[in-house]
């Protein structure tokens, strides 16, 4: 966890059990839900991984000699995807206290929140060359490379620090920010197909085993379907409306920000150039720009 975070979510601990031990159990305490929707911002997917160039493949290049030659081992593979935002569901469940101070502490409270949300994206993307011999097989080998994402879903746990506003006396309006931690998940798959005619296949043609590296390698696929998953430090920023339905009740509506912290996996394929991985191969999914914004209707209970 990064130090600034954990900073953080030490001083929210100690004001939550400050107003626990100086006031009566139930006093300003509440419990709050909601369910509304998201949108998931677009975002760059970027992959690598410990392929080499397909003539260092035994499989399709089964000459030491000719592999020697094409200078093999070579540099790992790395390319982008970049993919369009999405839209779901996204639901919370809260405990919170108002804290019972003077000055400026008599509008502040403090909340636990849990919030899960889904985004369905559904998307297949062309793979764009990066870096490493994966450009080299894009241009030489490759008729089709695309990517495939389903849906991201996220399970976050916060702490929240949040101001209220002195509003009129049948609403409350809020502002505020969390801290915690998030476990998210993306699900999805690639493949990589390569030209079916040998003789459209440049990677080799400079090798003394040109044709038979040609040959091995023509319509042999790369592929996966994977459910990748990465825990890492979160932030929001809200803001909100509640209107009093009842003594203990209110109704309102909540919406918020969350900047994404940089997901990062280590995922596999399910076959490599139509045959078995070789042992030690790892590949990696990263990315740094998502980002989610929701609005959702909130019910709230006040227990005092």
């Amino acid at each position: 966890m990064k130090k600034p975070t954990a900073i953080l979510i030490s001083t929210l601990s100690v004001f939550l059990a400050f107003g626990t031990v100086n006031a009566d159990v139930f006093k300003g305490v509440y419990i709050s839900s909601s369910l509304g929707l998201s949108a998931t911002s677009g975002f760059d997917y970027l992959g690598s991984s410990t392929d080499q160039g397909s003539v260092c493949d035994p499989v399709i290049n089964p000459s030491e000699e000719s592999r020697q030659i094409a200078g093999c081992p070579t540099e790992g593979t790395g390319w982008l995807t970049k993919f369009d935002g999405g839209f779901g569901i996204a639901s919370t469940a809260i405990i919170g206290r108002h804290l019972d101070g003077t000055g400026l502490w008599k509008n502040i409270s403090v909340e636990i929140e849990y919030s899960y949300g889904e985004s369905s994206l559904d998307q297949t993307q062309s793979i764009r060359s990066r870096s490493g011999v994966a450009r080299d097989k894009l241009s030489n080998e490759i008729y089709r490379a695309q990517e495939h994402i389903g849906k991201i879903t996220t399970h976050s746990l916060l702490a929240n620090l949040r101001y209220n506003f002195r509003s009129g006396r049948k609403t409350q309006l809020y502002l505020g920010a969390g801290v915690g931690l998030m476990n998210t998940s993306i699900y999805g798959g690639r493949i990589w197909v390569r030209n079916n005619d040998w003789t459209q296949i440049s990677t080799g043609s400079t090798l003394p085993n040109s044709e038979e590296v040609r040959r091995n390698l023509a319509g042999t696929t790369s592929s996966v379907h994977e459910t990748l998953r990465d825990s890492s430090p979160s932030l929001q920023f809200f803001a909100g409306v509640d209107w009093q339905f009842s003594d203990s009740i209110l109704i309102g509506l909540r919406g918020k920000y969350a900047p994404f912290d940089s997901f990062e996996a280590t995922g596999s394929l399910d076959v490599l150039r139509s045959h078995a991985l070789p042992e030690g191969y790892t590949s990696k999914r990263e990315t740094d720009t998502l980002s989610s914004i929701g609005m959702g209707l909130t019910i709230t209970f006040r227990l005092e």
